[in-house]
């Protein structure tokens, strides 16, 4: 009868294994981590896409409702509050200031402006 010999045995031992899983778990975990990083990135650039769209729809607004468009005030659209203030320059010109606030997915508070200056028919 032979006895077998052990040492020639090629094969993965018990510490080759939990080396690998442990290798394998670190990985998971940064790729985990990139991934979180890249989604609170394109939250912010939606947010931030969707607050110039708010910005120029409501210029878009006080350009074409004439004189009687052209007051200041607030609202909320998309979850965001935008303020405008019109003030009178004179020789027909009005100046716009528009503003929208916006909080992001961690509490984070963030915002977005815009000036321009609208001509008018009259006073």
């Amino acid at each position: 009868m032979k006895i077998k010999n052990f040492a020639d045995q090629f094969g993965i031992t018990l510490l080759e294994v939990m080396t690998a899983m442990i290798l394998i778990s670190c990985s998971l975990l940064i790729l985990l981590h990139m991934a979180m990083t890249a989604l609170d990135g394109n939250d912010w650039s939606h947010r931030t896409t969707v607050a110039t769209q708010v910005l120029q729809e409501k210029l878009e607004h006080l350009r074409g409702g004439g004189t009687a468009a052209l007051v200041s005030g607030s609202d909320t659209t998309h979850g965001m509050i935008r303020t405008w203030t019109v003030t009178d320059q004179g020789s027909h010109l009005r100046r716009v200031d528009i503003r929208v606030d916006w909080d992001d997915i961690k509490a984070g508070s963030h915002s977005n402006a815009l000036t321009a200056y609208i001509s008018t028919d009259s006073l």
